[in-house]
């Protein structure tokens, strides 16, 4: 076919045109775009429930997993490490033995930790995409004796309003959760209506238990309401004392975390054409006075025929070149 257009096409510049329009399309199919999905889960010790974990994401295949209550078991996270080898999996202890958060977010996904946060307990804090589309996710588990690091939570947001919070904040109150309130409630739902930019986060997942033992919603998602959708599910217990809860959001990012874009180029049939197209070029380097201007077509020929000949087809999964240390 390509060969074809070659000696079909009325014009070089012609052709060349309809090269970089393929060229185009094939980036674009190499940065495509998805809704990021998350995966709220306090899984009430990671090694107890590791196997389950693992069931659970390959089941559900979140772009974004969350994990409060890790019990901060070093080797476990080494292992929940190994096994998502797609995910760059970032961690922290908490201030008691119920502790500890875990975030895994799919490779494909730009992350960077805020270096500003990354030493407290019980709390991480990301920031996830580029330019425009950047938002901060931040996940943190509360004990139930413990305040809610509201100070930490304002300084987040003054970096960018556009953020996420997840966690098991032990916080109950009428407005979210079909139980009674508790003293941890009042505060979140003061905090929330305490200033304009509060106003607009959004609690999404509301009025679902998300503890097995009450009808409580403690384990929260808290979003602004542009970026807020209620395409949530609170999924059966995996074990622990508490309901997965996944949010499938409204907001695309770049994530190859559904399908993975692969790009083959046929450098054999590259060769050829070269060889074929070679008398064409000679002869316009012959005719052409001046040999710069010749140069700069030459080099646009060769890297549009590369694109020419590159395609992308896509995969659920790929095993990585080299094995995991």
């Amino acid at each position: 076919m390509i060969f074809e257009e070659w000696t079909s096409t009325p014009t070089l510049d012609l052709l060349l045109d309809k090269w970089s329009i393929y060229r185009d399309k094939t980036l674009s199919m190499l940065n495509i775009k998805d809704n990021i999905s998350i995966l709220l889960l306090n899984v009430s010790s990671l090694n107890r429930h590791m196997v389950e974990i693992f069931k659970l994401i390959d089941t559900t295949s979140p772009s974004i997993i969350t994990l409060n209550g890790t019990h901060h078991d070093e080797r476990s996270t080494k292992q929940f490490t190994k096994h998502f080898f797609n995910y760059n999996v970032f961690s922290i202890n908490g201030t008691n033995a119920f502790g500890g958060v875990l975030v895994a977010i799919h490779k494909s996904i730009r992350t960077q930790r805020m270096v500003e946060f990354e030493n407290i307990p019980n709390l991480i804090a990301l920031e996830i995409g580029e330019e425009q589309n950047k938002f901060q996710l931040v996940t943190c588990y509360s004990p139930p004796h413990e305040q809610i690091p509201f100070e930490i939570f304002d300084r987040i947001l003054q970096k960018n309003e556009n953020s996420i919070f997840t966690g098991d904040l032990n916080a109950k109150h009428n407005s979210w959760s079909r139980s009674v309130e508790n003293p941890k409630g009042k505060t979140l739902f003061n905090w929330l209506s305490s200033s304009p930019t509060h106003a607009t986060m959004e609690i999404i997942n509301k009025f679902i238990p998300t503890s097995t033992r009450s009808k409580a919603t403690i384990d929260l998602i808290i979003a602004p309401s542009h970026m807020a959708s209620d395409t949530f599910s609170v999924l059966p217990s995996i074990g622990s004392d508490h309901h997965p809860v996944i949010w499938r959001s409204t907001i695309k990012i770049s994530t190859a975390h559904q399908k993975y874009p692969i790009k083959r180029t046929h450098w054999k049939l590259f060769e050829v054409f070269l060889t074929f197209t070679g008398s064409y070029w000679n002869k316009l380097a012959e005719d052409m006075a001046h040999s710069t201007t010749f140069f700069t077509l030459y080099e646009r020929f060769l890297s549009l025929s590369i694109s020419r000949f590159t395609n992308v087809t896509f995969r659920k999964s790929f095993k990585p070149t080299l094995p995991q240390s």
